[in-house]
């Protein structure tokens, strides 16, 4: 039998997880993560849907830095539309040098490719790469990358105390 947790829920578990994280509220940031990650953590069933609530918010960030909202955008100089551009990341370590993506932890790894999917428009992939997180078994690693795709949302949407991130 497959859960499919209600939106409102997922969205709820989201927004409590980022005013958590906004307001310093650590003992309410442990509590909500453990109740998505911890070895009998009694919401697992939104561990994912919840982590792609986040890497959509992110994408949705990115594009919008970008003006790469599905249209054309008119100051677009290049000449490309969004259906040409192909979006790729560069990564670099504490000291600004080139890292490979293979040294990245895999779950950390599978939630950058799920927004890379997901920015050039790949949904399966996106999917996939966020099942190999939810399936990770070690709750640290997913707990990191939950941590890690909150922050990205989180940094993207703007200054500590402004908007808060676009989670649907």
């Amino acid at each position: 039998m497959t859960v499919n947790p209600a939106r409102a829920d997922v969205r709820d578990l989201a927004e409590r997880l980022v005013d958590a994280t906004r307001d310093d509220d650590v003992d309410s940031l442990a509590t909500l993560l453990a109740s998505l990650v911890g070895r009998h953590a009694p919401r697992t069933e939104l561990y994912e849907p919840v982590l792609a609530e986040f890497v959509a918010a992110v994408v949705r960030s990115l594009r919008q830095r970008v003006g790469d909202e599905g249209v054309n955008d008119a100051n677009d100089t290049d000449g490309a539309d969004s259906a040409e551009r192909v979006f790729t990341v560069d990564l670099v370590d504490a000291e600004d040098n080139p890292a490979a993506v293979d040294e990245i932890d895999p779950a950390l790894r599978a939630v950058l490719r799920a927004v890379l999917a997901q920015l050039n428009d790949d949904v399966a992939d996106a999917r996939f790469q966020l099942s190999l997180v939810g399936a990770d078994p070690e709750p640290l690693s997913r707990l990191d990358a939950l941590w890690h795709v909150l922050l990205w949302s989180m940094v993207l949407e703007g200054p500590p105390g402004g908007a808060r991130p676009d989670l649907g």
